[in-house]
């Protein structure tokens, strides 16, 4: 008994300090600079690419969340969020390769920000592999999605007979082994629990 609360230990501080350690970012495999169009939530048109912005999950366009007992259209505000976020007109997204549907998966700025990181915080998407403290942040003040009740994006698209995908996650020996830490831990902590 004394060695498996002596594993939980190490796991859990392993776990601590690998989720501390900065995110590796994938190679660039290329750049798209101008005028941007949102297409939804988490997409852009730039410089003749598809772009699925890297990191967040918007509600689709037909979407609807519900707050104070009446529907929204949360996806078409997700889609607005976007447009107001990159209407500065300059928009510069860095590729990190393409998802399964040919889009170019990329981490953009406009006007000096992180697109997918004000997204997150502002309530318009969720984490989809990144910025999870900011989606933390937006929850917790309850901007946006959180503001109501609402499903998220890859459930409803389930549900709702559209394309599914997989998270976005930034490949890299450090973010594996902190996935390997915390799955083990929760695996450890299960079985304690069972016990």
């Amino acid at each position: 008994m004394a060695s498996g609360w002596i594993i939980l230990l190490l796991l859990a501080v392993g776990a601590y300090f690998a989720d501390r350690l900065p995110r590796a970012e994938r190679s660039v495999t290329g750049e798209a600079r101008g005028i941007a169009m949102a297409g939804d939530g988490d997409s852009l048109r730039l410089d003749g690419k598809r772009i699925r912005i890297e990191g967040i999950d918007a509600p689709e366009l037909d979407q609807t969340c519900r707050r104070g007992g009446a529907d929204w259209d949360c996806g078409r505000q997700a889609r607005d969020r976007l447009r107001t976020l990159i209407s500065s007109g300059d928009t510069h997204c860095r590729l990190h390769g393409r998802d399964r549907y040919g889009r170019d998966l990329a981490t953009c700025q406009a006007g000096g920000r992180d697109i997918g990181r004000e997204m997150v915080l502002s309530g318009y998407a969720v984490s989809y592999g990144l910025y999870a403290a900011e989606e933390a942040r937006a929850e917790n003040e309850r901007r946006g999605l959180w503001s109501g009740e609402f499903v998220s994006p890859g459930e409803w698209r389930r549900t709702n007979g559209h394309p599914d995908e997989t998270p976005h996650v930034i490949d890299g020996w450090l973010e594996t082994i902190r996935r390997w830490l915390l799955e083990r831990l929760t695996a450890l902590i299960s079985s304690i629990g069972d016990a």
